[in-house]
């Protein structure tokens, strides 16, 4: 039995439930993959992008290692790196017991009779790997070239089962309630102009364009500097009239070259967490995310902010 929490701090949360997820996962993962292997023409983990990236094996992995993510966020248990040093460990021992179910249904024998042993097993595998042919036909096996793909593939399958628990890492976590921080988006301050081409000979256009971008971007820190002032002061009212002030314009915003991107992250126990601003510089899927800070928040300031805004 787990000794009782100190007043204000809960007991860390026990990560069997997060291992029995992805080993879950993993299993159901890797029969799927076998069944694939054994009942079509398509092996997943041998799917490869240009002949280097192996494909099938970081998507097989992301699915096998989703357990670990799903349940540590179910049971708000915190990814440390020891955490996931373990799901590293795991994911590799999935891999190979799978690869070892698959040899024992072969059921292997030398030509004078005698059982094939695993590490035979999968040095045979490695050294008969080989690239299927345009027309569906098996390749020349690649002899110890073999191991560089099966070591590529292995690889693949841990990096993609450490995607959704690593990205989990990076979430906020209050530590005294043992609970993930839920962010609310504040929306948009400007900090940028509508984007604009100048002609390379135009000098006078490019200065007076880096003056704009200049200038815009000292009023978005200056507004930014005004919610923190009423952040860290605990002025809910005034934090909330600020951002009242540009909610009507978050589209225009959106199109700015450079805007400010506000998050507020609480926890849902004692209330208190932190303001996230981050700069964004650039449209779509090219925009680029730069963090400017996080400041703390009280109870008694989010209580009353999330009641006005």
């Amino acid at each position: 039995m787990e000794p009782a929490a100190p007043y204000g701090q809960e007991a860390e949360r026990p990560r069997h439930w997060v291992v029995a997820g992805g080993l879950a996962t993993s299993a159901l993962t890797l029969l799927g993959v076998h069944w694939l292997a054994a009942n079509t023409d398509f092996h997943v983990m041998g799917w490869y992008l240009n002949y280097v990236i192996p494909a099938g094996a970081l998507i097989a992995g992301i699915v096998a290692g989703s357990g670990y993510g799903i349940v540590s966020w179910w049971k708000s248990v915190k990814i440390t790196r020891e955490l996931l040093w373990l799901v590293v460990a795991l994911l590799l021992g999935a891999y190979f017991a799978a690869r070892y179910v698959e040899f024992r249904q072969l059921e292997l024998q030398h030509e004078d009779g005698t059982a094939v042993d695993f590490v035979s097993y999968l040095d045979w595998a490695a050294r008969s790997f080989a690239w299927t042919q345009k027309d569906g036909s098996p390749g020349e096996p690649l002899g110890l070239w073999g191991y560089a793909f099966n070591l590529l593939e292995l690889a693949g399958f841990a990096a993609g089962g450490l995607v959704i628990p690593g990205a989990l890492r990076g979430h906020p976590y209050c530590e005294g309630c043992q609970l993930y921080l839920r962010r609310k988006s504040l929306g948009l301050l400007p900090a940028g102009v509508v984007a604009r081409k100048v002609k390379k000979r135009d000098d006078t256009g490019r200065a007076a364009y880096e003056a704009e971008r200049a200038e815009a971007w000292a009023r978005g820190q200056a507004l930014l500097a005004e919610l923190v002032g009423s952040v860290s002061a605990g002025r809910a009212a005034d934090a909330t009239r600020l951002l009242e002030l540009h909610a009507g314009r978050q589209k225009e915003y959106a199109k700015l070259e450079r805007r400010i991107e506000l998050r507020l992250a609480t926890c849902r126990a004692c209330r208190t967490g932190h303001l996230e601003a981050a700069a964004l510089q650039g449209l779509g899927d090219k925009a680029q995310k730069t963090p400017l800070g996080q400041w703390n928040v009280e109870a008694g300031f989010v209580a009353d902010f999330l009641r006005g805004f």
